[in-house]
Parts: C-alpha cells; structure tokens; sequence
C-alpha cells in the first residue's frame, strides 16, 4: 500500500533527509522517500496503522501534512509576493539610509543614531513579514533539528542584536560603531526572493502532470436504447456504449464497436500523426477524433485509464530516489550543525586574533547565510521531475526514477522480436495441409481464441476472413514459448514449433515447407489433431520500418545489440539478418530469456530488455532496465520499468539519450552545489581577508539565493526543444 503527501513548511534538504529518517523508522513502514522539489513523501507501507503514525511522526517534528485528497491553500503564494514588494521597497529605503551617501547621494538625517534607529524601525517591518524563518529556523534549534531557516534566523538575528547595541553605545557612550542591522533586513529580503524565485522555476518542474491532468475530459456521450445524453464521466462504467463525434475527445478507454475515425493520440504517445480507428481496434480516453464518429465499449474508468495511469507513473517516478543522491542525505543530514560550528570558530577565531565583536560578528553571520543546503537538497530531483515529464510528453513513460539512472549507463539492449522488432500484427501467409482448409482453420481457431499471442490472433483472423464458425474449447493449456493445446469438440488438438510437436507426435511430412517458411522469415506453426500433424500454417510479421534505424543507432553508440525469441532459428536469423543484428537466441522460453539477462548481467553488463508479450515479463523484470512496448500485454507493461507509448523502437535511442542529459544535468547541478558551498563558505569566513577578499552579509545573501535558483533553473534546460532521433 502507498500513501502520498503534500508536505508544506520544508525549508532545504536538511528538513526533507529528517523526514524521512524519522518516517522510516515507524512499524509497518517499508519505505519513505521525500521529494524537496515537489514537496511530497510518499510512503509504502503494510498496515494502516502507520498512516497515524507517521502522520503524527511529522507534525511533530513542525510540519504540515496533506493527503492526497486534501485541497492544500495555496493562498499564501499571493502573500509572499505582496510581502516581498513591500520588504524590497523597504530594503531599498534602508539601503539609501545607510549607504546613499557613500554614492554621493543626500543624507535623509544628519545623525548616524536617527539614521540607525530609523533602519532597525523599517528592519522590524521586515523581520514581521519573514517571521516563518524565525519560528521554524528557532524552534529546529530547539529541537536539534536545525535546517537552512535556522541559519537564517541566527545570522540575521545576530546583525540586529550587533545593530541594537550599537545603538546603545551611540546614544549613551556617544560612540560611532558601524551598524549592521541593514545587513540582517536585505538578507532577510533576499532570501525571500530567492525562495519565491525558486518555488516558481520549481512549479515549472512539475507542469507535466499539470498539463497531463488537464487531458482528461469532463463530460462522455452516453448511448442508452439507442438515445444519447450527456453525462459527466464519472458517471459512465465500465461497460457503457459511448460515441464520439468528429471535434470532440475520446472520453475514456474503450473498444470499438462500430465506426471508423481518425484519431490525434499526440498527447497520450507523442505520435503526431493520426491513427485509423475502426471496429476492433481500442481507443485511448483524453485522445481527440478528427473525424468521422466512433461508438466505443467502455472498458477502462477513473484510476484504471491510460491517463490516469500514466499520471500516476510519471508522479511515482518523481518521487523516486537516484543512487546517486544518497552521497546528498548524508551530506545534508550533517551540513547545518557543521556551519553553526564554522560560524561559531569564526567568531571566537576572529577575537582570538584581536580584531573588534563587530568585524567577528560580520564573519559569523556571512558564514551562516551564505551556506545553502538548498542547492544540494534540489540537485537530483528537479533534473528528474523535469525529464520524467518531458519524457511523458514525447511518449516515454518512465515508472522508475532509478531506471533514469540506469539507462544512461546501457551498453546492452536484449530484443524481442514479435511486436518489438516487428510490427506484432502477423497475418496467415501459407497454409499446406492433409485436411480442408476449412476445418484446419475451424480446429486452429477454436483452440487459439483463447490465446492473447499475436501469432493465435492471425489464426482467429483468417478463420473470421473466411467465415468460418469456431466450436466449443472443453480444455486448453498454454505451453509457454511452445505453442497451446486443448480439447476442441471432443477432439484433442495441438498448436505450436516443431520442438512442441515432436514431443507428442511425427510430422515428417511437414518439415520440408517448415524449412522453407523459416528461411522466409514466417513462422510455421504445425497443427495435430488427435495426435496426428495434418497441416501446417505460416504466419508473416512485417518488420517495423523503424527497427532499423534504431538498431543501426543503437550500434553507432557502441551498445551491443540481442536479439532473443521463442521463434525457430532459421526464422529468427532471417528477421535477425534484415535489420542487422548478429547475435541471435532463438527457442527460448520466457525463463530462458531471464537467464540470458542474467548471463549478459555476469558479464558486468548493463541490460536493457525490450519486450511486448507475457513472455517477455520474467526478462522485463531481471533487466536492470526493462522496456515494454506500449502496445504489449498488462503484464509485460506491469513488470516492466519504462512504456514506450508510440511502440518505435527508436525510443529506445530516445530514452538513452534523455537519460545522459539527465545524468549530466544532475552531476552539473551537483558540482555547483558542492563547489559553491566549498568555495563560499572559507570566503565568508574571512580566510582570505588578507588578500582583500571577504562577503559582507548582503551579498552571502544574495549569492545564497542565486545557488538554489540556478539548480532549478539548470534542471529545466532538460525541457528545451530537442528534434527526434531519426
């Protein structure tokens, strides 16, 4: 079971590192990852009773929770924009009150006390308005939870009790102390800006499921004893007849049953053109017909939609945690009470040396506004919302963040070849038989009715073409990657490869035109009717016209290319030959093509297997990167890591390719973060003062601001307009 909360009061990465330590440690909490960038945690668990628990774990620890289902106020947006113009018009009166006369500009009071006084007047108003860093930054502290609000707090609150006693002394020992208050008020302004800077880029971040969410239509055409209304589609079960006319959207996923359209899937697939839709064929809901009208079996509602599948995907993988980021929580779990002890070595190391409280309690309140754990905690998952959603808009469906990872580092893609290589819509192409082809095709149909494979729906369809009218199936068992049997009208009857066959019956007579038929790249399948072969069929698969290309790519890349099928060899070869792979496994069970993964994996491969069919859902699973067809079976899209919805393989290339710009982005993101904080942080603290270098508070400030905004700004480079591959 999984729950998912909006999570509202996380200051930096230290906040969302103490979370989930917390939340994992609760009973019957199997795991709990927390996502900085879109501010949720999402948690697995086996028993209801964790939901209390940690529900009651994270208010505890100052946050606030949101279940999915709850409508989070986000009013507060407006607020912190109206706040943030007040406290920079503010800020830039301070400014011109404590420094306008350095640029030669008309002093507002002749006295540095009024001048003083005034500034901590207008410093309080901005302090009022950024309470929230005071509240939570103190009360973390308190708790020996401090996060990046707590250095804030403690530094500018340093700067107004270092302003506050200068005041003193001006007015009662009559001594000119230079006053900093102005530094905690722009520090307080410009972190406030970053933050808003930040929450907007990060917003950007996750329009994919925004936009995606935004598909889906409100009201369906409902068809009941042939009147139609409309209805909202809440309404509508599974079941239901629906039609759909020439403008309007596919209202949810069905079958049709009647009419032919074209139909725009751009958005479901990234596909731009449209697709011929007619009796048989299903449609996807959220999809729009460009013409014609539809009437369509509903078979999918609510949740169980391609769309609101694929939103769910998109926003489970999200929320995943790369490898890669473990470095960052280990990191950030420590990172504030390591600046709080820098901070406070300056300021004793400072008045070791003999200089003034004042020049020390510069150095200090540098240190802790200038440190960002922001930069690290935003690193990783802003690259990752930003590519799994722009993955999803080009028709990649990535369920698993760490698959992202992994996919930048395959060097070995496994192919299946019925409905991967090729188009999976085989056709009967030779029949030789002992027998009618009338009954060959009315025992062959009979039995194959009951399979999902593509080669048993040839069959059914030739059998359909001809007019033929199947019998009643007693029993039937699927032999995996062998073929089916079962007892047709009193008859027992066997579908499959001649290694199937062989094991029950002789069929000799028949080996010459197998032989032939494989050479050809069709595949025979030999039918016995109470152990006897009477006949054999052979089916056709075409290959995809991008199949090519995408291996020919793939190659380029240096990456190995498999391909493994249950086919005989000598077809298999054929199909191998046309798009220019030259390692084959051919007869393989679906346990085998795990095994072959495996045997790739020992090697110290990284693999990817690229499958359609049940068959392909053991090695879907054991790949460190399992790619399904869209087009494919519920399990092989269930077991696998990645749904390419346009069913091209050149999508594999697709997905590699977002996956090395993705990885580059994130260790580009985590190089700044890490080289800034290493390189800012020895600044601010004054250790190169003697080279004239050192940071007053207000640019720590500001260039704080500017390392989270430039993370998230980077991660979004991800969503620029890239062509294809082809």
């Amino acid at each position: 079971m999984e729950k998912v909360y909006q999570v509202k009061g996380m200051g930096c990465a230290a906040c969302a590192s103490k979370i989930e330590k917390v939340v994992n440690k609760i009973n019957y909490v199997t795991q709990a990852n927390v996502n900085l960038a879109n501010e949720k945690l999402y948690v697995t668990y086996t028993d209801k009773q964790a939901i209390q628990d940690v529900e009651q774990a994270v208010s505890q620890l100052g946050y606030d929770l949101f279940s999915e289902e709850e409508t989070v106020d986000n009013s507060d947006d407006e607020d912190a924009k109206k706040k943030i113009v007040f406290s920079g018009i503010l800020s830039l009166a301070i400014l011109y009150i404590s420094m306008g006369h350095m640029i030669g500009l008309p002093m507002l009071f002749e006295s540095s006390l009024i001048n003083a006084i005034v500034t901590l007047v207008l410093s309080i108003l901005i302090v009022w308005w950024g309470k929230h860093y005071y509240i939570v930054g103190f009360k973390n502290i308190w708790r020996k939870q401090p996060n990046m609000d707590s250095l804030v707090a403690l530094g500018t609150s340093a700067a107004f009790l270092q302003g506050i006693i200068a005041i003193f002394l001006m007015a009662f020992q009559k001594e000119d102390v230079h006053v900093y208050i102005e530094a905690g008020a722009i520090v307080l302004t410009l972190v406030s800006l970053g933050k808003y800077f930040e929450k907007r880029a990060k917003k950007q971040t996750t329009s994919a499921i925004a936009k995606l969410g935004e598909l889906a239509p409100k009201e369906a055409r409902l068809l009941e004893h042939g009147n139609e209304r409309i209805v909202p589609v809440e309404h509508v079960r599974v079941g239901d007849i629906i039609l759909s006319k020439a403008g309007e959207k596919i209202a949810l996923d069905g079958v049709v049953i009647d009419g032919y359209a074209k139909v725009d899937e751009s958005m479901i697939t990234g596909e731009s053109m449209p697709v011929t839709k007619q009796k048989g064929d299903k449609v996807v809901g959220a999809s729009l017909n460009t013409n014609g009208a539809l009437t369509y079996e509903v078979t999918h509602i609510g949740s169980e939609t391609t769309l609101a599948m694929i939103m769910k995907w998109v926003e489970q993988a999200q929320g995943t945690k790369l490898p890669i980021a473990q470095l960052v929580d280990k990191v950030s779990s420590v990172f504030v009470p390591v600046v709080m002890f820098l901070a406070l070595a300056t300021l004793i190391g400072w008045l070791l040396v003999g200089e003034s409280i004042f020049f020390a309690f510069d150095m200090m309140i540098a240190v802790l506004v200038i440190a960002c754990p922001c930069a690290l905690g935003l690193a990783t998952p802003t690259a990752i919302m930003v590519a799994i959603g722009q993955s999803a808009r080009q028709g990649i469906l990535i369920k698993n963040g760490e698959a992202l990872q992994h996919a930048s580092q395959i060097n070995t893609v496994i192919l299946d070849k019925t409905g991967t290589i090729t188009n999976g819509k085989p056709s009967v192409s030779d029949v030789d038989t002992s027998i009618s082809e009338e009954d060959l095709f009315v025992y062959a149909a009979s039995l194959e009715q009951l399979s999902t494979h593509p080669l048993a729906h040839a069959i059914v369809e030739k059998a359909k073409e001809k007019q033929l009218n199947v019998l009643p199936c007693q029993t039937y068992t699927i032999h995996d990657g062998k073929g089916i049997s079962g007892i047709v009208n009193g008859k027992e009857v066997m579908i499959g490869n001649s290694e199937f066959i062989k094991e029950h019956t002789q069929y000799e007579m028949f080996i010459e035109k197998a032989h032939l038929l494989s050479s050809q790249g069709k595949t025979p399948l030999f039918v016995s009717i109470d152990a006897c072969v009477v006949g054999i069929i052979g089916v056709a698969d075409t290959i995809k016209s991008s199949s090519l290309d995408a291996i020919q790519m793939l190659q380029h890349q240096g990456i190995e290319v498999v391909m493994a099928t249950g086919d005989n060899d000598i077809t298999a070869r054929a199909i191998a030959k046309e798009v220019g792979i030259v390692d084959v496994y051919s007869g393989v069970l679906p346990i085998d093509k795990a095994d072959i993964v495996k045997t790739y994996q020992e090697k110290g491969k990284m693999v990817a297997m690229v499958g359609d069919g049940i068959n392909d859902a053991v090695a879907l699973t054991q790949a460190d990167v399992g790619v399904a067809i869209g087009s494919g079976t519920d399990i092989a899209i269930e077991a696998a890591d990645i749904v390419l919805m346009q069913h091209h393989l050149q999508d594999v290339v697709q997905l590699i390719d977002i996956s090395k710009r993705t990885m580059k982005i994130i260790k580009e993101n985590l190089f700044w973060a890490f080289a800034y904080n290493i390189a800012m942080i020895p600044i601010a603290m004054g250790l190169f003062h003697s080279f004239g270098v050192m940071l007053n508070p207000m640019l720590a400030g500001l260039a704080m601001s500017l390392s989270s905004v430039s993370v998230v700004l980077n991660a979004l480079r991800l969503n620029r307009k890239r062509g294809r591959i082809s």
